[in-house]
């Protein structure tokens, strides 16, 4: 019997050793083991178990040389393997991200496991040396010291204590005096019992909309809210959805869209459900703050086991947590995208809160988007996973368009009234017009504030024609160009094709061009200047740099000691962000030239949300869009207050481009230090890419429906961060992801035999929120 074990303290590497036959009855996959590597003994997990008969490959080499076996059970972990359902899961992850299991297998690890220790320790021929006088005193010194350590010494505690101990112990260790021994450390010992899920609580009840801002306020809350019961939900269309998906049983998977009220008194009903079937929640928010806020409103309905789980936290206390949680004792987990992979006992709810927010996608390897592993969580749990939203992505709307539509139609409460204002009409410089002067004059002279958004990520160089508004696209990927000078050109971030400046616009034939964008300081400027008596603050990036900066600043505005707040994206992000009686967007199409497919897209969502910070007391307050394309459809769905329209018509161009959700997008990165191997690494993919686009099902269709390829590249990356290496790319968009992934596992494979030692590393982000 073989196994393959992966090594935590060697970068998750996997090595291939025999099962010595005292272990065959004790030796899981998942268990935690003590192995040879080098003169070394190191700890790793077992991932596989299989006979070396079933490869070819590996009789061979155990015919020219015996492969070591492993040495014992890791003391420290108790002899408790990974649960079966995490190690399916994580199957799952590899498979559909193209990632190589040690990677992904190193988000299951309980976190103390990640912790490695390397002991020194003095073998038997350590011991006989000792009785020999001719050693310098300093090497009798260390063998003396790790004689009286039968468990062995740190390598820091020897060097505090003794000199030259890198050379003593090279010197042990080609004698074979010591060995160094490397073990993962056990973490803290949890010594709560394991106690049973608690079945009579309190009732559960509502908590209104803004009730709380920040984990202080929620901590003063001592009672559970009853301001409203949940009666009204018994007819409700989504909570008779919810509560037949319950009682069925198994996975199944559900959106729920509609505002944050209704779905925050659904999440907590539904809590109360689950429990009193003795099954388990999860609930994902997309950042530590929303999830430290949600786990305190969960604390706060009843009388509940609560644990909020997520990166920030220290080793120590995220090791606790996680034994609290293996061991049954928490009936409700909060966490961001990393509490997927924590061992829930009964796990049945997988709550996604804010689906759509970016952050649920991690951006290092294996790529994954926690909404995808959620759904293969609910696989390997026979559980229900619940994706929740108020503007849902566009993949979610692609997956579920009745359901979603159905619930569009139903109008949110209280909804301001919006006015657009078309730029192009006013002199090309215009920051603020006259309409959004006087309202927001009007509101000052009442008493009241102003909150004006301006979206910096639209801050993308693009060129804008000034007469009718429209930034020249790439004609192959549908993308805004962006500007580059010396020589002056348009160059498409995506597939690097190179445009010509044009002398005229090719929509209205106008021959005068303008940079997109005005930043939050020039309108600050600005706004300082019409109203110099009135306070104006910013709350941007360069503002607001720590949570106390961020607090200090919404502080003045929520005391009315600023007239005018000034804010980016940022600042909708704020959990419990501020209202006012005007809302102003001085260029509401910001966003719209980022040369990006998804740009439509999160300008919707980032200007839907702040859509619902104009609020005039108790009702609804007036939002003021200021834009040079008034006809576009994220601005009119906006103003019409019609989402459905958007998802129409957004779906209709993705579909005509061959984008997600209609396809599938794999980035090929490739990455390395000197150009020459990087080169030559990408000159071979992209002719195996060719001949597979050729063979393919979707390469015999030939282009998308607008005859653009389906594979593009190569192109060179000026992703921040990567300034000392050499990065290209290749998009590769397809309908049959199953059939790509094939492909491109043989791929990989074929490039492993061709390139056995290169440097050069590969990398696939199966379906990337950013093509860079």
């Amino acid at each position: 019997m073989l196994a393959d074990v992966v090594l935590p303290g060697r970068r998750f590497q996997i090595f291939t050793y025999q099962v010595p036959s005292h272990l065959l009855s004790l030796l899981y996959v998942g268990s935690f083991v003590v192995v040879p590597l080098g003169p070394n003994e190191v700890s790793g997990v077992v991932v596989t178990l299989f006979e070396a008969k079933k490869s070819s490959f590996l009789q061979s080499q155990v015919h020219q040389k015996p492969l070591r076996a492993i040495l014992s059970l890791e003391a420290d972990a108790g002899n408790r393997p990974l649960e079966h359902n995490l190690l399916q899961l994580v199957e799952k992850i590899s498979e559909y991200y193209l990632a190589p299991l040690s990677a992904c297998l190193r988000l299951i690890v309980p976190p103390h496991a990640i912790q490695v220790r390397r002991r020194i320790c003095l073998t038997n021929e350590g011991r006989a040396a000792l009785s020999d006088r001719s050693l310098a005193s300093d090497v009798q010194l260390v063998l003396r010291k790790l004689d009286r350590a039968p468990r062995g010494l740190l390598r820091s505690s020897l060097m505090r204590t003794v000199n030259n101990v890198p050379d003593i112990l090279t010197l042990g260790k080609k004698k074979g005096w010591i060995i160094e021994r490397t073990t993962l450390s056990s973490g803290p010992k949890i010594q709560s019992p394991v106690r049973g899920i608690r079945v009579e609580r309190k009732p559960v009840h509502s908590v209104l909309p803004g009730l709380f801002d920040s984990p202080e306020k929620a901590r003063e809350q001592s009672e559970p809210v009853q301001q409203r019961t949940f009666n009204f939900f018994e007819d409700h269309r989504i909570w008779k959805h919810l509560l037949s998906a319950v009682q069925d049983g198994g996975f199944q998977e559900m959106p729920v869209v509609g505002s944050e009220s209704v779905r925050r008194d659904l999440l907590f009903k539904i809590i109360q459900t689950i429990l009193d079937k003795g099954r388990r929640v999860l609930i994902l928010a997309p950042e530590v703050q929303q999830a430290e806020i949600l786990g305190e409103l969960v604390r706060l309905i009843g009388n509940i086991e609560v644990e909020v789980y997520h990166g920030h936290l220290s080793t120590m206390d995220r090791a606790a947590r996680w034994e609290r949680i293996r061991q049954g004792n928490v009936q409700v987990v909060v966490g961001t995208r990393s509490a997927l992979f924590l061992p829930i006992p009964g796990l049945g709810l997988v709550w996604i809160n804010q689906e759509e927010d970016p952050s649920y996608k991690d951006e290092h390897l294996p790529y994954f988007h926690a909404r995808e592993v959620a759904r293969m969580r609910g696989e390997c749990d026979q559980s229900l996973v619940v994706y929740s939203s108020t503007y849902p992505s566009m993949e979610l709307f692609g997956r579920f368009p009745e359901q979603i539509g159905a619930e569009m139609e139903c109008p949110l409460q209280q909804i301001p009234q919006v006015k657009m204002v078309d730029l192009r009409t006013l002199p090309y410089e215009t920051i603020l017009s006259p309409v959004l002067i006087t309202r927001i004059t009007r509101s000052l002279d009442e008493g009241g504030q102003v909150i004006l958004l301006l979206n910096r990520k639209g801050f993308s160089g693009g060129l804008v024609c000034r007469d009718c508004g429209k930034a020249q696209a790439c004609p192959t990927c549908g993308v805004p160009l962006k500007l580059y000078q010396r020589p002056s050109r348009l160059v498409c971030t995506y597939c690097e094709g190179i445009q010509p400046t044009p002398e005229a616009c090719p929509t209205c034939k106008g021959r005068v061009f303008r940079f997109s964008g005005t930043g939050t300081q020039r309108l600050e400027e600005e706004v300082s200047r019409l109203f110099p008596a009135v306070s104006v603050a910013r709350f941007d990036g360069e503002n607001v740099k720590t949570p106390e900066a961020a607090d200090a600043i919404l502080r003045q505005f929520r005391q009315g000691n600023t007239g005018v707040l000034i804010g980016t994206e940022l600042l909708v992000h704020q959990s419990g962000p501020p209202t006012a009686p005007v809302i102003g967007f001085p260029q509401a199409d910001l966003g719209l030239h980022i040369p990006n497919f998804r740009s439509a897209e999160r300008t919707f969502q980032m200007l839907s949300k702040a859509l619902t910070l104009a609020r005039n007391g108790q009702g609804p307050g007036e939002v003021i869009l200021q834009t040079r394309i008034p006809d576009h459809h994220v601005l009119t769905a906006l103003a019409q207050q019609r989402p459905q329209m958007f998802y129409d018509q957004e779906l209709e161009f993705r579909d005509l481009l061959r984008y997600p959700p209609t396809t599938h997008v794999i980035l090929l990165v490739v990455t390395g230090v000197q150009m020459p191997r990087v080169q030559r690494v990408v000159d071979f993919l992209h002719h195996r890419l060719r001949e597979f686009e050729a063979r393919s099902a979707h390469g015999a269709k030939g282009k998308g429906i607008m005859g653009t390829p389906m594979i593009l590249g190569p192109m060179a990356s000026k992703k921040p961060g990567r300034i000392k290496k050499n990065r290209m790319l290749f998009l590769m968009k397809t309908a049959d992801l199953a059939e790509a992934r094939q492909g491109l596992r043989n791929i990989q494979r074929e490039y492993e035999v061709a390139f056995p030692k290169d440097p050069v590393v590969v990398e696939f982000n199966v379906d990337p929120m950013d093509i860079q």
